[in-house]
């Protein structure tokens, strides 16, 4: 009696979308209009002495008629409704983007708005290093050359390396900021919260070590004691809670950053180096 062996179908993996300069700006243009929206929304709630949450702050002289409170109320509403039909827009066009997909998904304490602002502003070609991300993201202590912004003859601008040497992650008189502000804000201010907020690994790992790490600290650090007046030379662990607070928050974002630079060039089959501290110093990216 002959036996027919049944034939094995092997799974492949599914094959990867090979996203486009027109997904890249659906989400860019997505991302500015939730922003419109949401800026409208809060213009409107402050105006009207609104919380965030909706409900009414004692703020007598803001005091409107009941019959116009309605109105306004429901132009703040339709403001909110959009930016929540934008976010469920944000999801369908962040599926055909790999990162997504494979990777940011499954991070917890990443939330839509937050891929999106990642996806929508990062160049991953030419993010040829975490350390170009770094700098790009506001996250670089290291000078940078500086650069001005010269206006052309018709009105157009033009940035003119200067040659000078400023900090990569402060703003300084006279030149063009050397990173991207709103993505600071989005990494260091959003994200930052949500992983705290959530309890994320990255959290757990980097945020609270770290933090507890800089209280006992001897180490100095630049810190500006009162408003207006210079900054002084201070150990970690006598400077204000929000400024280590700050400082964790950097060293957390720039693990997360690093991961992602390594998962995303990955899926893009692109090159992955180390970071420049560490393929030429043979020492670890300082925070």
């Amino acid at each position: 009696m002959s036996t027919k062996k049944k034939a094995t179908k092997t799974k492949t993996a599914p094959k990867l979308n090979t996203p486009t300069l027109e997904d890249v700006m659906a989400v860019r243009l997505l991302v500015r209009a939730r922003e419109d929206f949401q800026s409208q929304r809060k213009r409107m709630d402050n105006r009207m002495g609104r919380k965030a949450d909706g409900d009414a702050q004692n703020v007598q002289e803001r005091a409107i008629h009941a019959e116009d409170a309605e109105l306004f109320v429901g132009i703040s509403d339709a403001a909110r409704q959009q930016e929540a039909e934008i976010e469920k827009k944000l999801k369908k066009v962040l599926k055909r983007f790999p990162v997504y997909t494979e990777w940011l998904l499954n991070v917890k304490g990443v939330g839509t708005i937050a891929a999106a602002q990642i996806i929508g502003n990062i160049d991953i070609h030419k993010a040829t290093t975490v350390s170009k991300i770094w700098q790009y993201c506001g996250l670089n202590p290291g000078m940078v050359e500086g650069k001005k912004r010269v206006e052309n003859a018709d009105g157009t601008f033009k940035l003119i390396p200067t040659g000078k040497l400023i900090r990569g992650d402060k703003l300084t008189a006279g030149f063009v900021a050397p990173y991207n502000k709103n993505m600071r804000t989005a990494l260091c201010g959003v994200l930052a919260d949500g992983f705290i907020k959530a309890q994320a690994p990255y959290a757990l790992e980097h945020y609270y070590p770290y933090k507890e790490r800089l209280a006992n600290s001897e180490k100095v650090t630049e810190e500006i004691r009162k408003a207006g007046a210079k900054a002084e030379s201070i150990a970690w662990k006598d400077a204000k809670p929000a400024h280590r607070d700050r400082a964790a928050k950097r060293k957390m974002i720039k693990a997360f950053l690093s991961d992602l630079y390594v998962a995303w060039r990955t899926l893009e089959g692109l090159e992955v180096r180390p970071p420049y501290q560490e393929q030429y110093l043979g020492h670890k990216h300082a925070s």
